[in-house]
This record gives structure tokens, C-alpha cells and sequence, in this order.
């Protein structure tokens, strides 16, 4: 697991713990201050990795965004009625042409987000993506799809438009090891960013109580 995804667990699940700990002892003041200790811990552990409190966290929103973006576009991917005619009908792939290439404008527009934010954050999913991209880079290129040296996907239109509908359907439906892939990392992202927006939202003392 990544360094930013540690950081994560390790936060969450003491934080957890010391919760149910204090329900148990109606709310223990000591078990308070700890707790709020590990929030500002936790944003100072961000903020090393690049996610500081202030004006520039837009920029961590738009990559959020963008990451919800991008695995909505991949899910409209799952819809039967891009893969077959309608009844009585002959087979028209344009709406599954168009779908493949708003997916690919989601991923592009995440990895540019991610780009300029710099740091750990980018570091970090850049690699998840790629990863998950080199997984299926035989597959990818079979459908006209290939990586640029940006990270960036690049379609080949005259190859995806004679592609097999079946083959574009195996590698991109909400079953496939690829849509799993992004569809966790996107959830780390959102999960992370929201959680460091969260922190950041919120002013601490020198003792780490929230003002």
C-alpha cells in the first residue's frame, strides 16, 4: 500500500478505535484531547505530502472532481444498449464510440489535475493509474488506445471504430480488473482529499484543540 494510503488506514483506524473507546466513558476528557491530537497529526502528515490548508487546496477539489468525473464516464461504459441493436435494427456504434472517448477526456483531465498538484498526491495516483493502464496495455492498444509519454491516453479513432464492441465491453465494464482498479483508486482520492479538506477546514491550537 502507498505511503499517502498508510497514512490513511493508521489515521483511521486509531481514530476509530479511540471513539468507541470514549463512548464507552461518557466521554472522557482525556480520550478527547487524544483524538484531537491525532486530527492535527494527521493534517501536519498531509500537509508534508503536499495537501496544505489555504487557497491552493482548489486545486486538490478540482483533482477530486476530476476522479469522480473520470469513474462516471467509465461506468456509462457498462450500459448493455452501447454493445448490441435494437431490436429490428442494425448496429450502430457511434453512442459506444463517443462513450470510449469521453471516458478517455476524463482520464487525461485527472492526470492533469494530479500534474498540478505536484508532490506525493500525484506521485502517488499517477502510479496507481499507470499501473492499472500497463496491466491492460495489450488490451488498451487492441482497441486503438495507447499511452502517451504525458501519461496521457491517446485514441486512435479509425481503430477503436472497427474495434470489437465485445473486446471494448470486456476490458471496460464494471466487472473488469481495470474498472476495479480505478474505481478504488478514485475512492482513495476522494476519500483522502475530503478528509484533508476536512482537517484543514478547522483551526488548532498549539495544544491541537480545535478552536
Amino acid at each position: 500500500m502507498s505511503t499517502i494510503n498508510n497514512s490513511y488506514e493508521y489515521y483511521q483506524s486509531s481514530q476509530g478505535l479511540l471513539s468507541m473507546l470514549n463512548s464507552k466513558k461518557s466521554g472522557n476528557a482525556l480520550i478527547d484531547q487524544i483524538i484531537s491530537n491525532n486530527d492535527l497529526k494527521y493534517q501536519q502528515k498531509m500537509e508534508s505530502m503536499g495537501l496544505s490548508s489555504g487557497s491552493s487546496n482548489s486545486k486538490y477539489k478540482n483533482v477530486d472532481k476530476a476522479a469522480t468525473n473520470l469513474l462516471d464516464a467509465l461506468s456509462k461504459l457498462d450500459d448493455k444498449s452501447l454493445y448490441a441493436a435494437e431490436s429490428g435494427k442494425e448496429y450502430d456504434n457511434a453512442e459506444l464510440l463517443k462513450g470510449v472517448t469521453n471516458f478517455v477526456t476524463a482520464y487525461n483531465s485527472t492526470i492533469t489535475n494530479l500534474t498540478s498538484c505536484g508532490g506525493t498526491l500525484n506521485n502517488t495516483f499517477q502510479s496507481e493509474f499507470l499501473e492499472a493502464y500497463k496491466a491492460k496495455a495489450e488490451d488498451f492498444a487492441n482497441i486503438g488506445i495507447t499511452m502517451g509519454s504525458d501519461n496521457k491516453l491517446v485514441i486512435d479513432q479509425e481503430k477503436l471504430a472497427a474495434a470489437n464492441p465485445e473486446d471494448i465491453k470486456a476490458l471496460l465494464c464494471n466487472t473488469s480488473s481495470y474498472y476495479k482498479n480505478i474505481a478504488s483508486t478514485v475512492d482513495s482520492i476522494d476519500t483522502i482529499v475530503n478528509k484533508a479538506m476536512a482537517l484543514s477546514s478547522g483551526t488548532y491550537s498549539s495544544s491541537g484543540l480545535m478552536l
